[in-house]
C-alpha cells in the first residue's frame, strides 16, 4: 500500500457499533393497515432522495463455505455479514438504478437486541468482496472483516426488495415496509447507475410485506400499544436465511 493511500485509510473513520432493538412482522393486510394508523401520528415517510421517492435495497449476503453464518440463525446470537448498496427510481414503472452508496455490514442479533457495525464502502472495494478479490490487509474493509468470528467468506445471495421507511423526527424510531422480496445469485457488479435489480433468480418470498421495527432505548408507549396488533404475526425468519433455504433448496437434485 502506497504511503498515499495508506493517510486515505487512516482518514477513514473507525465503524462503530450501533445498538437498538428489533423486531420483524409478516402481518396480513388489515393488521398492517391498523398499525400504520396507529403509528401515523408519530411517524413519516423518509425519503433518501426525493429526486428517486421509489427506493430499493441490494444486499448480497457473504458467508463461509461450510455456512457457518447460516449456522447461527437459530443459536441465540445470529450473526449475518453483508454488502449492502442502494437504488431507487421515480416511479414505479422506471427501472431502478443503483445511487453508488454501499456498506459493509457485520450484524449480530440476540432475541431482539441488536448490534451493527457498518462501514462505507469505495467502488474498488465492493467490487472486490463481490468478485473474491484481495482487500488491502490494512484497509477499514478488511478490518471489519477479521471482526467477524467466521472466516474466510464468499458472496453467497443477494436479497433484493422495495423499501419504504417510516420514522419520527428524531429517527430513534424507524420502521421499514419492504414488498417485492426475490433472491438471486449474488451481482457482478456494484458499479453507480448501472441498472440494479437482479436477474438470475432463485426464489422469490411470499408476497406478504415484510415489516422491520427498529428503535433505540425504551420502548416508547405508542410503539408499544401499536405493536400489539402485530405480536401474533411476528416472525423470527430473517431474509438470510430464507433466501439461502431458497437457493440450497434450488441446488438439491430432485428425485
Amino acid at each position: 500500500m502506497s504511503a498515499t493511500a495508506r493517510v486515505q485509510d487512516e482518514d477513514r473513520p473507525a465503524p462503530c457499533a450501533e445498538q437498538d432493538r428489533e423486531r420483524r412482522f409478516q402481518p396480513s393486510r388489515d393488521a398492517l393497515a391498523a398499525f400504520l394508523s396507529a403509528i401515523q401520528g408519530w411517524t413519516s415517510r423518509h425519503l433518501y432522495d426525493p429526486g428517486l421517492p421509489v427506493a430499493y435495497t441490494r444486499t448480497t449476503y457473504l458467508d463461509t463455505e461450510g455456512l457457518d453464518f447460516l449456522g447461527t440463525c437459530h443459536s441465540g446470537q445470529a450473526e449475518r455479514l453483508r454488502l449492502r448498496e442502494y437504488a431507487g427510481a421515480a416511479h414505479l414503472a422506471e427501472a431502478p438504478v443503483l445511487t453508488g452508496t454501499r456498506f459493509l455490514e457485520l450484524k449480530r442479533n440476540h432475541g431482539e437486541r441488536r448490534t451493527k457495525v457498518r462501514l462505507s464502502l469505495t467502488e474498488p472495494e465492493a467490487r472486490a468482496i463481490l468478485t473474491g478479490q484481495p482487500l488491502p490487509l490494512e484497509g477499514a474493509a478488511a478490518r471489519l472483516l477479521r471482526q467477524a468470528s467466521l472466516m474466510p467468506v464468499r458472496p453467497w445471495l443477494t436479497a433484493w426488495y422495495r423499501r419504504t421507511t417510516l420514522a419520527t423526527v428524531s429517527c430513534d424510531v424507524r420502521i421499514t415496509l419492504d414488498e417485492g422480496l426475490v433472491f438471486a445469485q449474488p451481482p457482478d457488479t456494484p458499479a453507480a447507475a448501472a441498472v440494479a435489480a437482479p436477474t438470475r433468480l432463485v426464489g422469490r418470498a411470499p408476497p406478504a410485506t415484510v415489516v422491520e421495527v427498529k428503535w433505540k432505548r425504551d420502548t416508547p408507549s405508542w410503539l408499544e400499544q401499536a405493536l400489539w396488533g402485530l405480536s401474533s404475526h411476528e416472525t423470527a425468519a430473517s431474509k438470510f436465511e430464507q433466501g439461502m433455504h431458497a437457493l440450497l433448496d434450488g441446488a438439491r437434485p430432485t428425485k
